[in-house]
């Protein structure tokens, strides 16, 4: 079950992985960054401290468990397979509400609505605690099937609303190209869009540990980044990793550049430059400045925003771990990009494995081969998918005839995922865990890099 963890939790956590980045540049480098590290996470803490929210007669909250009635502005909806949520800002109050309502009527971003009903205070789900999870979004209100009157529409920002009927066109395009669940699949893995995947099969992929997968994350953007460059690897490096930053640009603005993806598309450029260049061109620092302004816009996202947590890792895990495997990567062929989608998946999946233990409180014992089984076939998925997608705008024919081959591929890892899932003890509950495993764990983990960054001067002193 879903679970966050509480500040001083996520700030243990942290510093552990302060530690274990000090501990890493300590070998012949500067402590500077390790303690910048430090020095940001407990700034991030205190701006989160003076960031907490307090009720007001000003604030949507302050009237939970009242009748209401107030005119507010859509400024996100989220269509459901059998509902639909809907963020209203409220005028002349501070905070947004959410809404949930049946999936027809539909409204649209920017639409001013008049809304009455009865204000609640979002709920505790058994260890899922709904209030912290809305309050990333200063959200701290929601209502369940009020009565809506359409006042206007057109209304907000002229940017998102075409960014929003952008990704209704996305998402409609990749609908008319796949049956499901490949559709849903396909959506998840392009624009994290995890709502219309059958709850069976989301509980296969968290069976088999890849949730990951279907849930936008600098670990996706990174992987296209990769297709992109093996696609223009007759090109100079340099000049094939800025033409695939500048995809990724258009591929974010395309999909609807909501947040998620957006932080995503920073993670996972970051991420993949950490995979080409190395801790030499410093990119840690630059990841630690990314990371700090992200806290610092919004500190919610430090404590309560798991992708954020994953994502960090993950990126982390691609400048420490990734080091680990590169004798091995070096055996595996370079075809769209399968090498790095290997390298990347085993070493974001052991830097980010105690969040996912705290959080979801579930260790899969088959996540490693499943990983390796269905890595490599993540990267033509995408490409396929999104080609198949933009193609379909321009030739329907030939569109279709691409969206067989990403279908082929999305079955193949439906069906290594329902296997997988299957098997006996796949997966097993850990519940209760605890901060001194979070700490032992990374702790074993820097001795560990740190041992292997040994003996790799030792033997490049040998070879002199």
């Amino acid at each position: 079950m879903y679970r966050l963890g509480s500040p001083p939790a996520l700030l243990c956590a942290g510093v552990a992985l302060g530690c274990l980045i000090l501990f890493i540049l300590s070998l012949g480098r500067s402590y500077a960054f390790g303690l910048l590290f430090i020095v940001f996470l407990c700034l991030g803490f205190l701006r989160a401290q003076a960031d907490e929210h307090h009720k007001t007669p000003e604030t949507i909250d302050f009237y939970n468990g009242q009748k209401v009635e107030w005119v507010g502005l859509i400024t996100e909806a989220d269509i459901r397979r059998d509902k639909a949520k809907y963020t209203v800002q409220i005028e002349d109050k501070d905070g947004s509400v959410l809404v949930t309502l049946d999936k027809y009527p539909q409204y649209q971003y920017g639409d001013r609505i008049r809304i009455k009903g009865d204000l609640q205070e979002p709920g505790v789900i058994e260890d899922f605690n709904y209030g912290n999870y809305l309050s990333r979004y200063d959200i701290y209100s929601v209502m369940y099937r009020p009565s809506i009157k359409v006042l206007t529409t057109g209304q907000g920002s002229f940017f998102w609303r075409a960014m929003y009927k952008l990704q209704d066109s996305f998402m409609a395009r990749i609908n008319s190209l796949f049956p499901e669940p490949q559709a849903s699949f396909e959506a998840g893995l392009l624009v994290g869009a995890r709502k219309g995947i059958p709850p069976e099969l989301t509980a296969k992929f968290n069976i088999t540990g890849l949730t990951h997968i279907i849930a936008i994350s600098g670990y996706n953007i990174a992987i296209i980044i990769v297709a992109v460059m093996w696609c223009l690897k007759s090109l100079p490096r340099k000049i094939g990793f800025i033409i695939a930053i500048g995809a990724i640009v258009l591929f974010t603005l395309f999909v609807g550049a909501s947040p998620s993806v957006v932080r995503a598309s920073i993670m996972g450029i970051l991420g993949l430059i950490a995979l080409n260049y190395g801790r030499q061109n410093n990119i840690h620092i630059t990841i630690l400045f990314t990371a700090f302004f992200m806290v610092l816009w919004n500190p919610k996202t430090l404590w309560w925003d798991v992708g954020f947590q994953l994502s960090f890792a993950a990126v982390l895990g691609l400048i420490y771990v990734a080091p680990l495997f590169k004798k091995y990567a070096d055996k595996l062929p370079e075809t769209l990009g399968f090498r790095e989608a290997i390298v990347m998946t085993m070493s974001a999946q052991i830097m980010a494995l105690p969040i996912i233990i705290y959080n979801f409180g579930r260790l899969s014992l088959i996540a490693p081969l499943a990983n390796l089984l269905v890595a490599f076939a993540i990267p033509p998925a995408m490409m396929f998918g999104f080609a198949a997608v933009v193609i379909s705008l321009l030739f329907p024919p030939v569109g279709l005839v691409v969206a067989y081959i990403a279908w082929g591929i999305l079955t193949y890892i439906i069906k290594i995922i329902e296997t997988l899932a299957a098997v006996p003890y796949a997966s097993i509950n850990i519940g209760g865990a605890k901060l001194w495993m979070i700490f032992g764990y990374y702790a074993f983990l820097a001795l560990a890099l740190y041992s292997f960054s040994i003996r790799r001067r030792e033997s490049a002193k040998g070879g002199i």
